[in-house]
């Protein structure tokens, strides 16, 4: 069985993004400040990217990130079709025409991008994509320039043909919908934790969710990686 604490962080997934701007610094949230956008990629994040503990994870205490805020048009934050191997199900943006949801927008450099891709799994967990023709209306200072996002090859998690949106299904309940699925007769905590120790059991998780899940396709999702 895996550790507690590895289950724990698992089912805590996405790990409590704040609804607002921030400036992560310093290992931490501390409030929005102008800058300057050159150079940078402005990034939809549709889960754990919009985390101050997830950037911590990713760039260490020492990056800075400046985190914008906003609505986008036609787009929705649900869980993708797969677990991962830090045992959660994660997100992914879904095309739906006439929803509005909030987002946050990371602009990270050159090499901050390099590395979410690989965190990202580019080309095997997800597609880079830009956006084009989405609206998008911030909540606060944010500086125009072409937005991009992460969009799950696998397909959002739709259970009986319904996508599961971020802010009305927890992340234990996701869990539940892989788990029924894949047939699963044990407890949660057993099945994060197969998830965790046993790399053939997630494969067959994951077989089992893409079974349930839904293609993310439109136009207006330009792939670049």
């Amino acid at each position: 069985m895996a550790p507690p604490d590895r289950i724990a962080h698992a089912l805590r997934y996405p790990f409590d993004p704040p609804h607002r701007a921030y400036r992560f610094r310093s290992g931490g949230l501390h409030p929005p400040e102008p800058f300057d956008p050159t150079g940078l990629h402005a990034v939809v994040a549709s889960g754990s990217n919009g985390s101050p503990d997830r950037l911590q994870q990713k760039f260490g205490d020492a990056a800075e990130v400046p985190v914008t805020y906003g609505i986008i048009d036609d787009l929705v934050p649900v869980f993708a079709a797969r677990v991962t191997g830090y045992g959660s199900v994660p997100a992914t943006l879904a095309v739906v025409a006439g929803a509005r949801a909030g987002v946050h927008v990371t602009w990270l450099t050159d090499a901050q991008l390099e590395i979410m891709h690989q965190t990202e799994s580019v080309g095997t967990g997800y597609a880079y994509c830009a956006l084009e023709g989405f609206g998008f209306t911030p909540r606060g200072a944010h500086p125009q320039g072409p937005l991009h996002a992460y969009i799950s090859l696998h397909g959002a998690l739709a259970p009986a043909g319904r996508l599961l949106p971020m802010t009305s299904v927890s992340q234990t309940e996701a869990q539940q919908h892989v788990m029924n699925s894949f047939g699963f007769a044990g407890t949660l905590s057993e099945f994060v934790s197969m998830n965790l120790d046993d790399p053939d059991h997630r494969l067959r998780a994951n077989d089992a969710a893409s079974r349930v899940g839904q293609a993310i396709d439109d136009p207006r999702l330009i792939r670049i990686a």
